[in-house]
């Protein structure tokens, strides 16, 4: 097994499970000197999540552990070489450091001037409420600007995929 470290889009494990079906949540941690960002520039014209390093920020995440043949799903869903970069880091869960890998955003796909979908953005907030993180880090995330999505059939696959998680227990 292999261990990933989701800290946007895929936070809740239903979202996850959909995508990797090995997905296993192990627990919650944090990344010490970086924040939370929606500036990677996406290929559907919106912004999604980015971790960039900050003195004295804290981004919190969800660390999962997967099969490594279904990593290749997870890397073709977030579009690993197109836009995202795997890395591996060290964080501590459950008193345990465990090395796993996360996704950043490559600099030549960092945009300031746009805006995340609001279902986007509620997956986030839901993976992030279901997870408790503190109310701040919660808050903070929801006064993140966001956008209609333009494509009508995404937006309701995604209140679908909204609708599923919302109703798990």
């Amino acid at each position: 097994m292999i261990y990933y470290f989701a800290y946007g889009s895929n936070l809740h494990p239903v979202r996850l499970m959909e995508r990797v079906p090995s997905a296993e949540l192990i627990g919650v941690s944090t990344h010490t000197n970086h924040a939370l960002t929606f500036h990677k520039r996406s290929n559907d014209g919106s912004s999604k999540c980015n971790m960039y390093t900050l003195e004295s920020a804290l981004t919190y995440g969800a660390i999962y552990k997967i099969k490594p043949e279904h990593k290749a799903f997870l890397d073709k869903f977030e579009g690993k070489g197109y836009g995202y970069t795997d890395k591996q880091i060290t964080l501590s869960c459950n008193k345990t450091d465990i090395t796993c890998f996360t996704y950043l955003a490559q600099p030549s796909h960092i945009a300031e001037d746009l805006s995340p979908y609001h279902w986007y953005k509620k997956l986030v907030i839901l993976g992030a409420e279901y997870l408790c993180f503190p109310e701040t880090y919660i808050s903070s995330i929801d006064t993140v600007k966001s956008i209609e999505d333009p494509n009508k059939d995404r937006a309701r696959e995604n209140e679908k995929l909204i609708e599923r998680i919302m109703n798990y227990k």
